[in-house]
């Protein structure tokens, strides 16, 4: 029996048709030698059964994602506004300390000059 003659053979129960029609095809080619397209249709159906696992997995993910993301989204939003308010806080106070030197610079000159002249230094020798 020749290679062509066993590269032909297909199972009888076989019910795909794209496997007897690659083995069709490489019998049907005159004058070339019969390739044995097995090894080649046997990596492709391994790929065909990781990527069917691994579209499995990415759809587990994309549940579990949708499961999770409301609670994610609710937790985002009251953490953004929570670091809203403390930036409107901090404005706020700075915005305060900003008048209350203004104030005092006012009614006391000669103090607050002497006071941020002492600030100064201790930032100078640091």
């Amino acid at each position: 029996m020749s290679t062509s003659e066993s590269a032909d053979t297909t199972n009888p129960t076989d019910t795909k048709p794209s496997t007897r029609a690659n083995t069709a095809l490489s019998t049907s080619i005159p004058g070339l030698p019969a390739l044995d397209l097995s090894p080649t249709l046997n990596s492709q159906k391994e790929q065909l059964e990781i990527y069917r696992h691994l579209l499995e997995t990415l759809a587990q993910s994309e549940q579990e994602s949708a499961l999770i993301f409301p609670t994610l989204s609710k937790s985002l939003t009251t953490h953004t506004a929570t670091l809203v308010k403390l930036k409107d806080d901090l404005h706020n106070v700075f915005m305060r300390i900003r008048a209350l030197k203004t104030r005092f610079q006012s009614e006391y000159p000669d103090a607050f000059d002497y006071v941020q002249s002492l600030h100064v230094k201790e930032l100078e020798d640091e």
